[in-house]
């Protein structure tokens, strides 16, 4: 286990000369599904040689380890950020400094990929565009189903500035025949378009808009337009799984809203990327998962 070092201009650790083709970042905090997303993903990410950047935020650092550690593999590494509440913002901007592709993916820790859907994301990615996943399916059915003339069904909002730029984003899309929804919190995008927002904006926390913020200003702020590919499943949970903060999901979601529509209505299209590097250097941890020997534990511990 190390301490972060070596500021740069992107982040707290220089970057090497060979550079993975995509870095992965997922946010997490006591999720034991992790240990799911690991280990069926592996066989994709292992086989391109995509770097893997778990960032636990806030969450506890046994289990955080051990989940590393029991489905390690290379280009997987682990960062902590100690002592503070889980903020989806916080763990993408540091992940994100940390990572060394040009092009980045956030991943859920609940996430299970479908296919070759990086590969053909990034196919689709091109210098314009940031790209979100088209269909998300659960894991678990629900007990009933019901019946419905209607196919789809999109909740959306659009925003257009003094400027005359545009940003549309659909805050949720459901399609009625086979279940499915739109996952706008799962973006490919590239490091230079990530960077030129600042990034996230981890003012944001609880649950809800810290996505489709990043979206809003992706468009506003630089142009870009949204592509939507692929299928992947979602391991189902209920709320009680989600970190909230002891607030509902609509009162989280109504206060990120409310925040987000002060900034665009004042021309504020920055996240808080470069804030949140310079807060984090020195006090982020690096995990390093470690071999395991028969019987599941690490050969030498952890420090």
């Amino acid at each position: 286990m190390r301490r972060l070092t070596g500021p740069g201009p992107r982040g707290f650790a220089p970057r090497v000369s060979a550079r993975p083709e995509l870095s992965i970042i997922i946010p997490w905090k006591d999720r034991p599904e992790l240990g799911i997303t690991l280990r069926r993903n592996r066989r994709v990410f292992v086989a391109n040689g995509y770097e893997v950047l778990v960032v636990s935020c806030g969450g506890a650092p046994k289990p955080f380890r051990e989940l590393l550690s029991a489905h390690r593999f290379p280009g997987l590494r682990g960062v902590e950020l100690p002592d503070t509440m889980f903020n989806k913002g916080l763990a993408l901007n540091i992940g994100a400094s940390l990572a060394q592709a040009e092009r980045l993916f956030f991943l859920d820790a609940d996430i299970v990929l479908r296919g070759d859907f990086l590969g053909e994301s990034m196919k689709r990615l091109g210098t314009k565009y940031f790209l979100t996943v088209d269909r998300v399916f659960e894991s678990e059915k629900p007990e009933t189903e019901r019946s419905s003339y209607l196919r789809e069904l999109s909740y959306a909002m659009s925003f257009v500035d003094n400027k005359g730029r545009t940003a549309h984003v659909e805050t949720n899309h459901l399609n009625l025949r086979d279940g499915s929804r739109s996952g706008p919190g799962m973006v490919l995008l590239r490091r230079k378009h990530f960077e030129a927002v600042n990034g996230m904006n981890s003012d944001l926390f609880g649950w809800g808009w810290e996505d489709l913020d990043l979206l809003v200003r992706l468009q506003l702020e630089l142009g870009l337009s949204q592509r939507k590919h692929g299928n992947i499943v979602h391991l189902s949970h209920g709320d009680d799984r989600r970190d909230l903060g002891g607030e509902s999901r609509g009162i989280s979601e109504h206060r990120n809203l409310a925040r987000c529509l002060e900034n665009y209505q004042r021309g504020h299209y920055w996240g808080t990327r470069v804030d949140d590097v310079q807060t984090w250097e020195g006090r982020a941890v690096r995990v390093e998962p470690e071999p395991r020997k028969r019987g599941g534990k690490p050969l030498t511990p952890a420090a």
